[in-house]
């Protein structure tokens, strides 16, 4: 039997790992004739401070995340996909990627990339794919390697 996805997500954050995976999602989700949706959720834990000084970061961040992912967006429609979806959320990256943001678009298989972080990072800031990994009920890829994006 062969599993065929219909709802792809991938999660960015403009990094090199973020784009990798967005181009494997790309090209899963032509081979599967699946929606993908791009996700990228605005981290507001880290913004408790600096907001209640600016409550105009809040814009600044959605707008370039905006400007981001359409250009995401646009990369995937011209490599030939028809549905594209963007998503921007604020709030905790790991707990919206790993339950709120499956549910909400159907989605059945979310692809992310490495960040790379070494142990002594993990232990302090803990890793985004680690926990999604644990939690999330829906298929998860991580995508490290750039030579096999295709």
């Amino acid at each position: 039997m062969t599993q065929s996805y219909q709802v792809i997500l991938v999660a960015v954050d403009g990094s090199t790992e973020a784009e990798l995976a967005l181009h494997k999602a790309i090209h899963v989700a032509k081979r599967n004739q699946a929606r993908l949706i791009i996700a990228h959720v605005i981290d507001t834990r880290a913004l408790h401070n600096i907001a209640a000084f600016d409550a105009a970061i809040y814009e600044t961040l959605e707008q370039e995340a905006q400007t981001l992912l359409k250009d995401y967006q646009e990369q995937a429609l011209q490599a030939g996909l028809s549905e594209v979806q963007i998503v921007i959320e604020f709030g905790n990256p790991k707990t919206l990627l790993a339950h709120d943001i499956p549910e909400e678009t159907g989605a059945d298989l979310m692809l992310l990339g490495a960040t790379g972080l070494n142990t002594f990072e993990r232990l302090l800031i803990g890793s985004s794919s680690e926990y999604i990994l644990r939690h999330t009920t829906i298929d998860l890829l991580i995508v490290r390697d750039k030579d096999k994006t295709m």
